[in-house]
């Protein structure tokens, strides 16, 4: 009977007849099915509280599915949270889906709700940090050739790593990886200057993020030593010009040095180029900080054209659940903010809002910023409507989220505090309730970066036009 069953199936299988249903799951989907549930028994049954060491030994397209099967179970949770802590865990997933992050951000979503423990990639970043901190010690030990490799790609993982943690609204945490990353790198035989510039973009982009203004004032400086060597010596055709420009811009506007923030916009918008598609991240970089430029020096309708031609390209290029469209759509309501615009800045931070949840959940960084921000226009539109409840409720929810999240950031709480007490205090009678009306982002037809460069030097005689051509 067995024999003739065998036969059957090989029959069947070589002339191309299923015998299993189309829709039925496979062998490694029955398995992982089994797998939880075996997991999800014994946790049930309180025999399993240890860790799963077993899914460190485990490839990525093997985790995956089992940390996204987790996820149905809200028992759980915790465990998903402590695998997705485990740098090596974490890494397998990071390393192995560098094209799409749905399913690992799905799991960072879930697991932030695991009992009174949101904050996962804070964990996850120390932890990693201190990974990071042991291969320093061993390296500094043993210095031996074969390790190199291992510290370079030590270091482009970290790079990435830490990026994704500013990213996801965890700049301190970003930071303090990427300062590790640049000691790493600072031991293997002459890594390359571009190599080097990249990690000191990225590590000014987390300080200033994280208002570590003291720690971005030393990067700038060793920063500006590559940007300044003659190309001969640094390879200026290979280097991150753009990327180094726009953080130094970025820095500078931080600080209010508006001048040289000027001077560092008009380089990164010179040397920014409308071509490729990996570029045009570099062009909405750009658009951001000279929009923000304009802004600060008042004027408003270019800086209002500029942002604007942002966030069509970032909705055009990414997509409009994406985390570089949030990212501009907040620079979008700040800039309406600072413009008087107060109805249009509550749709957009709104529509942030919305965003950020769907990418990162609501337990994040962004969600307390975005929160934050609705709070204060809420407040300033009152004047008009006599509605403050509103305004008071988000200004709550920021402050819920900023203790869960970030207990020992003072000057978070404090800013959040302010806005709620001033909230409280009712209308300021000395404030004009008049609100500007500025052309909405999809009123301007998009531009091409050749005419966005002609109108913003054409706009302000004031801005220099030595040496700045405006070719594309």
């Amino acid at each position: 009977m067995i024999s003739e069953l065998f036969q059957t199936m090989h029959k069947a299988r070589f002339s191309g007849i299923r015998i299993v249903p189309e829709n039925s799951p496979s062998l490694q989907q029955s398995c992982v099915r089994a797998f939880v549930e075996g997991v999800l028994r014994k946790t049930n049954n309180g025999d399993s509280a240890e860790r799963l060491m077993q899914l460190q030994f485990l490839p990525a397209p093997l985790l995956t599915p089992i940390l996204d099967r987790m996820c149905r179970y809200p028992e759980l949770r915790d465990m998903l949270r402590d695998e997705l802590t485990d740098p090596v865990v974490f890494m397998k997933l990071f390393n192995g889906y560098v094209p799409d992050y749905d399913t690992l951000e799905k799991c960072l979503r879930e697991a932030a709700h695991s009992r009174g423990r949101p904050a996962v990639l804070r964990d996850l970043a120390n932890n990693y940090c201190d990974t990071l901190r042991t291969e320093l010690r061993l390296v500094l030990h043993k210095a031996e050739p074969q390790n190199q490799s291992k510290i370079r790609a030590r270091v482009l993982e970290s790079l990435r790593f830490g990026d994704y943690l500013y990213e996801a609204g965890w700049c301190r945490c970003g930071a303090e990886v990427l300062t590790l990353t640049n000691e790493l790198l600072a031991l293997l035989p002459p890594p390359g200057r571009a190599l080097q510039m990249e990690c000191l973009a990225r590590l000014l982009r987390a300080q200033i993020g994280a208002c570590l203004t003291s720690r971005a004032a030393h990067t700038v400086q060793r920063l500006l030593a590559f940007v300044e060597m003659p190309a001969g010596e640094s390879g200026a055709a290979l280097l991150p010009l753009v990327k180094a420009y726009l953080q130094l811009g970025s820095y500078y506007y931080h600080v209010q040095d508006y001048d040289r923030c000027h001077q560092w916009a008009l380089r990164a918008l010179a040397s920014a180029a409308d071509g490729d598609a990996p570029a045009q991240g570099d062009v909405i970089d750009v658009l951001q900080l000279i929009a923000l430029f304009c802004i600060a020096k008042e004027r408003h309708d270019l800086g209002n054209m500029l942002i604007s031609q942002a966030v069509q390209r970032a909705r055009t290029v990414y997509g409009s659940l994406h985390r570089k469209y949030a990212d501009v759509l907040q620079q979008y309501g700040f800039v309406l903010l600072r413009m008087n615009a107060i109805l249009p800045a509550i749709t957009a931070f709104t529509e942030c809002l919305d965003v950020t949840g769907r990418v990162y959940g609501l337990l994040s960084p962004h969600a307390v910023v975005l929160e934050g921000y609705l709070a204060h226009c809420l407040y300033l539109r009152s004047h008009t409507t006599g509605r403050f409840d509103m305004a008071l409720r988000h200004a709550e929810t920021a402050l819920d989220l900023a203790h869960q999240l970030m207990p020992t950031s003072r000057r978070v709480h404090q800013q959040l505090k302010h806005t709620r007490d001033v909230i409280l205090r009712g209308p300021d009678h000395r404030r004009d309730t008049k609100e500007s009306q500025p052309s909405r982002e999809r009123d301007f037809h998009p531009f091409s970066l050749r005419e966005i460069k002609e109108k913003f030097f054409e706009l302000d005689s004031s801005f220099e036009r030595d040496g700045l051509a405006c070719s594309g």
